[in-house]
């Protein structure tokens, strides 16, 4: 199985693979200043293949919030339970974490464009509603501004995975920030029951 990742870190595994690109575009560039050997690299720095390797052997979470049991529209019909592992309000987001594993145990597909619009296959549609404003928080989105067919908008949350099983994989995404007052929220995924007045952890 691949996608498992770490509980939380900072504002989920999403950081985290953003700081590992950022790394790997680095390592590419070429520099012209000369090494300084008096100072050599720390033995206990870890290299990108490692803190990579440090996500996808994580084990996913078996902690729950809340609940709920569907159907996802795959290749084939997969039904999954997923649960609300972390929904954490910080200052500036909002982090949901879900962990979706099927309801037989077996392995099967869940990539689909049910919890997108097509053709992506991410959770972009997947949102948290504040009853009392009545608003709706969706994952943060973004454009390339040299795309003018809009095909290629840009989500800060994880695409669907090929497949899971029983123990579940991990899926991620951030948010606008939530107000101050808001303790519980109903997250809504397409095709699923909404999950009712979930606690919001804050600090």
């Amino acid at each position: 199985m691949t996608n498992r990742m770490p509980r939380r870190a900072a504002a989920s595994a999403l950081g985290t693979a953003a700081a590992i690109g950022l790394i790997v575009a680095l390592a590419g560039c070429t520099s012209t200043s000369t090494p300084d050997p008096s100072h050599s690299p720390s033995p206990t720095a870890l290299s990108v293949d490692q803190v990579a390797k440090k996500i996808t052997d994580a084990s996913v979470p078996t902690t729950s919030i809340a609940h709920t049991d569907g159907t996802i529209d795959s290749i084939d019909d997969t039904p999954v339970t997923i649960d609300v592992v972390a929904l954490d309000a910080l200052p500036d987001s909002t982090l949901l974490e879900l962990r979706i594993a099927t309801t037989s145990g077996a392995e099967a597909r869940v990539n689909s464009f049910q919890f997108a619009v097509t053709p992506f296959q991410d959770t972009r549609n997947i949102g948290l509603v504040d009853a009392a404003s009545g608003k709706t928080y969706r994952p943060y989105t973004f454009t390339n501004a040299r795309d003018s067919s809009g095909q290629k908008t840009g989500c800060l949350c994880d695409t669907l995975p090929d497949s899971s099983d029983g123990d579940g994989v991990l899926v991620s995404m951030i948010m606008p920030p939530l107000s101050e007052r808001t303790d519980r929220v109903d997250v809504t995924i397409p095709g699923f029951t909404t999950m009712k007045d979930v606690p919001v952890s804050r600090g």
